[in-house]
């Protein structure tokens, strides 16, 4: 991200948290949610968010739901752009209009072009992911979480044109080390799923671990954009406002996962020694210890973040400081020596593009989003079987380093590549393992 976007994208979140305009009382009573509202001049997220749900903090459901609009423009928050407005669980939306009744469509009508052009080669992609990683994975979220949940409906695309002719599975190993090298690199499976991305395009500014996956791995389109920010105390002690502010705090982040947006863009926080880095095995010591104060802020992706505060209770007494340290695209990923990789890539791909303009991809993330919020509001049960069964996830012993803790889309980390692939007698991933398989949803 160059420093003009990263300016700009800091600016909103600034506008969000503090924008001093309120909404036109005429405005504000009249808005309701299910519906677009158009911007007038001093709007800001906040505002509409306390106006329809009745809490400014959950301005993040209007972002994320307007993310291909807000996410890097030049023209944040413009009077007269229309966003939209989604509702939280419990919220009523107003009624669609009547469906208008026409002629059947005549036998040449119905005949469509197939959308896809399918291998005759590729029978079945086996995907790999992990739990731990709230909203985007987790085997108790509703479908497997919203990352899942685009996966799957993506490939029901694929395999409702193949007309069985093609199939697909997603299984769950909760040891990140272990998917690159072995699982995915030797083709033990077939492609894994989230994987942020580096400045591929810039290897010298790259670790080893970062260089290793840009040079061994294709990357599909982007599923999803997260940001990862610094949750810290409400005490006012320390709010991340400049990078000037972060010499000599003390920072958590969980084992294993990479330092590189702690790093670029000259940051060299963890590099040049300006910051001391804590990382204990799980998210949830990282929070422990913020609230004993003894870190400065935690380094987590913000729907992560907020999803272990309530399960901890924490919500009150923590917050995401209002400018995001990254921003970061969530992508499936394939090694580049697969034989079918291309292939791969394009089913991902040309299917995703697909529900995206169907219009399901927006459906998909809304529906999670407000679920997410829901339960991050009220404290549901829900939130909190969630996060039990993270902390169980992430308290199971793994090979070094244990990526086991939530943090962001998981990148390289610190693994060292190995100089040759580890021989496996049988694929891990087709037999009993300490995550489940599933096939169509």
């Amino acid at each position: 991200m160059t420093a003009k976007s990263t300016a700009i994208v800091g600016w909103l979140f600034i506008a969000i948290m503090t924008g001093a305009a309120c909404l036109a009382p005429t405005q504000s009573s009249a808005q309701t949610c299910g519906t677009n509202y158009t911007l007038k001049p001093g709007d800001t997220l906040a505002d509409i968010a306390r106006t329809v749900y009745g809490n400014a903090s959950q301005w993040s459901v209007i972002y994320y739901a307007n993310q291909d609009q807000l996410g890097d423009s030049t023209t944040l928050l413009v009077p007269g752009r229309s966003l939209k407005i989604p509702c939280l669980a419990g919220q009523s939306k107003p009624g669609a209009p009547a469906p208008i009744e026409t002629s059947p469509p005549s036998p040449a009508q119905t005949t469509e072009r197939p959308i896809f052009q399918l291998s005759s080669m590729l029978k079945r992609i086996d995907f790999l992911t992990a739990e731990g990683y709230a909203p985007f994975t987790g085997r108790d979220l509703p479908q497997g979480g919203m990352l899942i949940d685009i996966l799957q409906a993506s490939m029901n695309l694929i395999k409702e044109q193949a007309k069985g002719g093609f199939d697909y599975q997603v299984s769950w190993v909760n040891d990140w080390s272990a998917h690159l090298n072995p699982l995915l690199i030797t083709r033990a499976l077939d492609a894994g799923i989230p994987w942020s991305k580096p400045d591929c395009s810039n290897p010298q500014s790259l670790d080893k671990a970062d260089q290793y996956i840009c040079q061994k791995f294709f990357f599909s389109d982007p599923f999803y954009e997260s940001m990862t920010v610094l949750f810290v105390r409400n005490d006012g002690s320390f709010n991340f406002e400049r990078d000037e502010q972060i010499v000599g705090k003390t920072l958590c982040r969980t084992k294993g996962w990479s330092t590189y947006d702690l790093d670029k863009g000259g940051r060299n926080w963890v590099k040049e020694g300006k910051v001391t880095l804590i990382q204990p095995p799980r998210a949830e010591d990282c929070f422990r210890l913020l609230d004993e104060a003894t870190v400065d802020a935690v380094v987590i992706a913000e729907l992560t973040g907020l999803a272990v505060a309530t399960t901890m209770g924490m919500s009150d007494r923590v917050h995401p400081a209002s400018r995001p340290l990254n921003i970061e695209t969530m992508h499936v990923i394939i090694a580049k020596t697969h034989p079918s990789a291309r292939t791969i890539l394009y089913y991902v791909n040309s299917a995703l593009a697909r529900l995206k303009e169907t219009g399901d991809y927006d459906a998909i993330t809304i529906k999670h989003l407000e679920q997410f919020w829901s339960a991050a509001g009220s404290g549901s049960s829900q939130a909190q079987t969630t996060g039990a069964r993270r902390s169980e996830a992430s308290a199971q012993p793994n090979p070094d380093p244990p990526n086991t803790g939530a943090s962001h889309a998981p990148s390289a980390g610190k693994r060292q590549p190995e100089a040759a692939p580890q021989p496996r007698a049988a694929a891990p991933g087709k037999k009993a393992n300490d995550g489940k398989k599933t096939g169509q949803p």
